[in-house]
């Protein structure tokens, strides 16, 4: 049975027994330590459209069970583009140029923790990605990891892939969908999530991208008796 801690601020669980010292300043031999990131935007297009808010969290996983232990950083920031807001884009995640007019984003914060990370997970990786080397080249060399894309949650018997959906379909809760911040607890939330009878997505997420290798113990063949 799975025991859960709410996080108040965004309505969103972890689960309870991996949760430790959020401070560990060092991870053991055989702990990593990943990202997972959310972009808002005011577009769909890279090259034409901007982020408007950037959240990431850090946390340290088992590189063996790929299971998440704790989170070890947080950051999420808004910033003023310098292109327009369009009205659809804000009646979706609902920020509007009032609201991030003179703010940016924590640069050296951000590239410290994308530095300490081996590697990026987001939703939509393709999407992200696209919008964060755009903004901060210095990323370009971050390995990327798909939620979306890299695990066959169509096999699983999920119709629709989309954070918000299978969220619910787990029973997570995020109240404030389409925002960076409650987006990333939630994506953190599912990716602790372990089905029944089975390891958590984020080992299926890891072993599907090769970041963890599976191997199979075979046994030496019997000697014929002389």
């Amino acid at each position: 049975m799975q025991s859960w801690i709410v996080w108040p601020e965004f309505g969103v669980s972890l689960v309870h027994s991996a949760w430790r010292d959020v401070f560990m300043a060092q991870p053991k031999p055989g702990i990593g330590t990943a990202a997972v990131l959310d972009v808002e935007t005011t577009g769909f297009s890279p090259h034409s459209d901007q982020i408007v808010e950037l959240a990431i969290t850090l946390f340290h996983y088992d590189r063996a069970a790929g299971r998440v232990l704790d989170v070890v950083g947080e950051y999420s920031g808004l910033r003023e583009p310098s292109c327009p807001i369009p009205r659809r884009t804000s009646t979706v995640h609902g920020i509007t140029r009032r609201l991030v007019r003179g703010l940016r984003l924590n640069y050296p914060r951000i590239r410290a923790m994308l530095r300490k990370a081996e590697f990026v997970v987001t939703h939509c990786a393709a999407f992200d990605r696209s919008f964060v080397e755009r903004l901060m080249p210095s990323s370009c060399g971050t390995a990327w990891v798909c939620s979306r894309d890299d695990i066959d949650w169509w096999a699983k018997g999920f119709e629709s892939c989309s954070l918000e959906d299978l969220a619910f379909a787990h029973g997570i809760q995020n109240l404030q969908p389409h925002r960076a911040s409650g987006d990333v607890a939630t994506l953190l939330a599912l990716l602790s999530y372990r089905p029944q009878h089975r390891r958590p997505y984020l080992y299926e997420l890891l072993r599907n991208t090769g970041l963890i290798t599976t191997r199979r113990i075979t046994k030496s063949p019997t000697r014929a008796a002389e």
